[in-house]
């Protein structure tokens, strides 16, 4: 009889045990399936089962919000299917350009995009493989006379607050005349609202812009304009990192790798009509400087 009890007592502590088990499961204290995916991806990301990306909100064709959460651009359809190989869903993340990498910097967005290489950037994220190469001009409206950089003295034009290339502006048209923005869109608009006379905008963003507005147009800028360095006047753009997350940068780089190799990087590019053999990016990463 007391053996009977015994057993049946050591029954219904492993029923108990069992129970507790599913309640754990069925709650996510036992870890959820996000979490034990995170685990197998080969980089870090803030949220998990998600790609937080920041970027400036109606920067086509690079990137802009989409409906449904996705992103729109070349830049956004690279991203999104870094997202897809790895099955996360995008957290997109628009916010003024200069504000940006410090996201990226202090861990708030796992990505950013659309920026160009500078020495003091490159000790504060780290970079990807370039996409595109851009090529810098002035957007002006069709009507505006423009022959040169030098039409543009004495008049006030628009750039983004935090455009690696500002400093050159204030230089040569004076720091009075160049009018700061915090976005490419707000930038954009001083021209067709007539506040200013140009943007400083580039072969890779104006397309989307031209596009909407098809009374502006993109005066590039040559070799030596207002004494830009060659490597200034004609930029890389990449995507960046955290400097402790180059695993992510690793799996960017494999990804566009694929959408070049497949034929589906250049059929993106041929629908905004950017790119060509001038702007084809170097294969290779830039200097790093992440401490």
């Amino acid at each position: 009889m007391r053996t009977r009890r015994m057993a049946m007592g050591r029954a219904r502590r492993l029923g108990a045990v069992v129970a507790l088990a599913g309640l754990l499961a069925a709650t996510g204290c036992g870890g959820s399936d996000e979490e034990a995916a995170a685990g197998d991806l080969p980089f870090k990301v803030i949220k998990p089962g998600h790609l937080t990306v920041t970027y400036s909100e109606s920067y086509l064709p690079k990137i802009a919000s989409g409906d449904g959460g996705k992103l729109e651009g070349y830049e956004g359809f690279l991203i999104g299917k870094v997202a897809e190989k790895y099955g996360l869903k995008l957290q997109p993340m628009p916010t003024e350009f200069a504000s940006q990498i410090l996201s990226v910097q202090q861990g708030r967005a796992d990505v950013g995009t659309g920026i160009y290489y500078t020495e003091e950037r490159a000790k504060q994220v780290f970079y990807t493989r370039p996409n595109i190469t851009d090529r810098l001009g002035a957007l002006t409206l069709k009507s505006t006379k423009y022959d040169n950089v030098d039409s543009l003295k004495g008049k006030p034009i628009a750039s983004v607050n935090g455009f690696s290339y500002n400093s050159y502006l204030f230089d040569y048209y004076g720091k009075e005349n160049v009018k700061l923005f915090p976005s490419y869109a707000e930038a954009s608009q001083a021209v067709l609202g007539g506040q200013v006379v140009a943007f400083m905008g580039s072969t890779g963003t104006a397309p989307g812009i031209i596009r909407s507005h098809p009374d502006l147009t993109l005066q590039t800028f040559a070799d030596g304009d207002f004494s830009l360095p060659e490597n200034v006047a004609k930029s890389a753009t990449y995507e960046y990192v955290n400097c402790k997350n180059p695993g992510l940068a690793d799996a960017i780089d494999q990804v566009y790798q694929e959408l070049v190799s497949s034929g589906e990087w250049q059929k993106q590019l041929d629908q905004w009509q950017v790119g060509g053999a001038e702007y084809t990016p170097p294969a290779e990463r830039p200097t790093q400087h992440c401490a």
